[in-house]
């Protein structure tokens, strides 16, 4: 991994080494090298400059940005909570003193040095704006997406490396992106279908309906008829036969299940070539951890559709390797065309930072030729035409490299960061359980235990599903039966509207979710979260109605 920081130079010179290489500042005056009439240089041609020759660009202004790093437990896998206290301090912007928030994955929470660097960046623009956006704003750019490529890049620095630096967009959001990818694709086939499954995000539904039209638009039924399999999936000693694997066969059965009834209705199987389908990598209304790398390798090989993944909440809430996730066509790797990332979320950048992947030169001069904002890069590069979209506000970009660092620091680093996220998030949802279904699920006692929540709590209706299957740092848990309702009491999401309302009322910030007639909480756990906010919800739901 490549250190991304910046050392500021008070006297300019033409090279000088930092943590990330050589340093240069562009003194030439030759026309103009970068896209529109920016005085910069040519994005392209620094985003594929080899990483050992790459000079990164200077930070014109004092780096204020103060580095906290936490120290981790000695003991590998860290207990529950056991580094909680030591990221408070990189959070201080949260009001703890009022607010119990287990709310981080709906739109995050900026860690303390994304903020510092994205207002030290705001304030230099202030103090010149031309100087700004002329003549450092797509230099500093450009280094922002190659250190988020090599973020995601798994190590690589050969020519995979550099095939995914190519195929990387900066863009302000992944709802912005997924414009540009079903826009695109409903552009270049204006005849084909869209698939996406009913437990998609709102707002991505939308956009099939909108640019493909509902008779294009194809939902894949899964909420009635497969989610009730997935929650009562377990995980057996049976090789190949871990939740990731049953959990893929259900959502591939529903795709089989869909097309089938697509070439009952006069549809043929090989005009469904070209057409698109959008998945979640984790879902937004649900939590669910869907199985792509499968999915798409069936839709694949088997339908020759081509495949999207809207990743909101991956970016450092999973372990993304781009180059085995992504399918290359030089190497058999992964079977996504498409996947795009939020930096807002889990990573923890300011609002407004996101990264698109494509490594299929042929998809990215013609499904993504278009950004959802055409301007003056449209037409110089994959990178060039996605990353100016406007005089606005791009701090949030800007304050990616530092982020990267402190994920990627000597004393922590992001897989020990997702580790504690799962270890944290399992211990959370025992207390909730605990409190709100005493006796349901135990290891032979009275208390609930952390290995009867893992193997058995969504078989004994306390989760949506498995904690195998939620996502590691998000699950649905189930209120207290009381409050729930079930078969013969089913819910409304006006029910769970007036719940979440209480729950603010009470300073506590979560969401609650209305599935299939029954009231879940959807908590979020970040490594600054504790088990007292986990407490905290618990005793208060229980005051709900009193």
């Amino acid at each position: 991994m490549i250190l991304c920081t910046y050392s500021f130079l008070k006297s300019r010179v033409p090279h000088r080494w930092s943590r990330c290489g050589l340093f240069s500042f562009s003194t030439s005056t030759d026309g103009y090298q970068s896209i529109g009439s920016f005085h910069s240089e040519n994005v392209e041609e620094l985003i594929r400059v080899p990483n050992q020759q790459y000079i990164p660009p200077e930070l014109p202004f004092e780096d204020e940005v103060q580095t906290f790093t936490p120290t981790t437990p000695a003991s590998s896998p860290p207990p529950p909570f056991a580094n909680a206290h030591l990221y408070t301090s990189s959070y201080q912007h949260l009001d703890r003193q009022q607010w119990t928030f287990l709310n981080h994955g709906a739109f995050g929470l900026a860690i303390d040095v994304g903020l510092q660097r994205a207002n030290s960046w705001r304030t230099f623009l202030e103090t010149q704006p031309l100087r700004y956006f002329d003549r450092h704003l797509l230099n500093h750019l450009t280094h922002s997406a190659r250190c988020m490529a090599d973020f995601v890049g798994g190590g690589s620095q050969d020519d995979g490396g550099l095939q995914l630096r190519e195929g990387t967009a900066m863009i302000a959001n992944v709802t912005s992106g997924m414009n540009a990818v079903i826009g695109g694709h409903a552009r270049c086939n204006p005849d084909s279908q869209v698939f996406y499954y009913d437990i998609a995000y709102g707002s991505n539904k939308k956009m099939c309906q909108t640019y493909h039209g509902t008779q294009n638009a194809v939902s894949i039924p899964f909420e009635e008829e497969y989610l009730p399999l997935l929650q009562q999936v377990q995980n057996t000693p049976r090789e190949g036969n871990d939740w990731n694997t049953q959990a893929a066969e259900l959502f591939i059965s529903a795709l089989d299940a869909t097309i089938h009834n697509q070439v009952s209705n006069g549809k043929t199987k090989s005009s469904l070539r070209g057409s698109m389908i959008i998945l979640e990598h984790i879902t937004s209304n649900t939590a669910i951890h869907v199985p792509i790398a499968a999915i798409a390798h069936h839709a694949k090989e088997e339908y020759g559709m081509v495949v999207a993944v809207d990743g909101a909440h991956g970016l450092l809430g999973l372990d993304l390797n781009m180059p085995s996730i992504l399918s290359n066509e030089q190497q058999n790797n992964g079977h996504v065309d498409i996947y795009l990332t939020n930096a807002h979320k889990w990573f923890s950048s300011p609002r407004g930072a996101a990264l698109l992947f494509c490594t299929s030169p042929q998809l990215r001069e013609t499904i993504l030729r278009q950004p959802a904002v055409v301007s003056h890069g449209v037409d110089d590069g994959f990178l060039s035409r996605f990353l100016w979209d406007g005089c606005r506000d791009y701090a949030a970009q800007l304050s990616l490299p530092v982020i990267a660092d402190f994920w990627n620091s000597a004393t922590v680093n992001a897989h020990q960061v997702r580790e504690q996220l799962q270890n944290n998030l399992k211990e959370g949802v025992r207390i909730l359980v605990s409190h709100w279904h005493p006796g349901v699920c135990s290891d032979g006692g009275e208390d609930v235990g952390a290995s009867c929540v893992e193997q058995n709590s969504a078989e004994a209706g306390l989760t949506l599903v498995p904690m195998g299957i939620h996502a590691a740092m998000m699950a649905l848990v189930r209120l207290p039966l009381a409050i729930s309702g079930g078969d013969d009491d089913r819910k409304t999401s006006t029910d769970a509207k007036r719940f979440q309302d209480f729950l603010y009322s009470q300073n506590v910030e979560v969401p609650v979710k209305c599935i299939r007639g029954v009231l879940y909480v959807r908590v979020s756990c970040h490594v600054y979260n504790t088990a007292e906010e986990f407490d905290t919800l618990a005793h208060v739901a229980l005051r709900y109605g009193l």
